[in-house]
Formats: C-alpha cells, sequence, structure tokens
C-alpha cells in the first residue's frame, strides 16, 4: 500500500467518522426537541455504535499497515499491536 492508498483509506476515514457524527447529531435533535421513538432511538444508537467500531477497525487496518511498511523492529511493532489490543477491549 503507497502513500495514495492511504491518503484514500485516510480519506475514507474521514467520511466513515462523518455519517456516524451525522447519526448522532440526528439522534440529538430527536432527543432534544421530545417525543421521540425509544425503539427508533435506541436503533440509531446500536447503528452509530456499530459504525464507529467499524471506524475503528479501518483506523487499525491503517495504523498496522503503516507499521508494518515502516519497517520497524519486531519488538516495537509487538508493543503497539498489544497496546492497540488492549485499547480496542477495554473500549
Amino acid at each position: 500500500m503507497g502513500y495514495a492508498a492511504d491518503a484514500e483509506s485516510r480519506e475514507k476515514l474521514g467520511h466513515r467518522l462523518n455519517r456516524v457524527i451525522g447519526q448522532l447529531q440526528s439522534l440529538q435533535k430527536r432527543v432534544v426537541a421530545g417525543g421521540s421513538d425509544c425503539v427508533a432511538d435506541i436503533q440509531q444508537i446500536k447503528a452509530a455504535n456499530n459504525a464507529l467500531w467499524k471506524v475503528a477497525e479501518a483506523y487499525l487496518e491503517i495504523h498496522l499497515s503503516e507499521c508494518m511498511r515502516q519497517k520497524k523492529p519486531a519488538a516495537e511493532i509487538e508493543k503497539n499491536l498489544q497496546s492497540v489490543i488492549r485499547a480496542t477491549f477495554t473500549m
């Protein structure tokens, strides 16, 4: 994966984040306005949560690709990977 592919991946990641932000802003407007449908709101929260996990997954792919491309020592990559795994599963 070259620099152009990384820039494209990061741009796609930005679009994903914008969609999540839009979902949350829509939810916020409905909740603040009152009278919103509880089930629909919970479904929207679940959708935003799932989308955010997809952002995390895509971000992790970019990060790991960059680590591998930089040809860091295996011990450093392993340490970084352990930190990422810990951060991912303690969200």
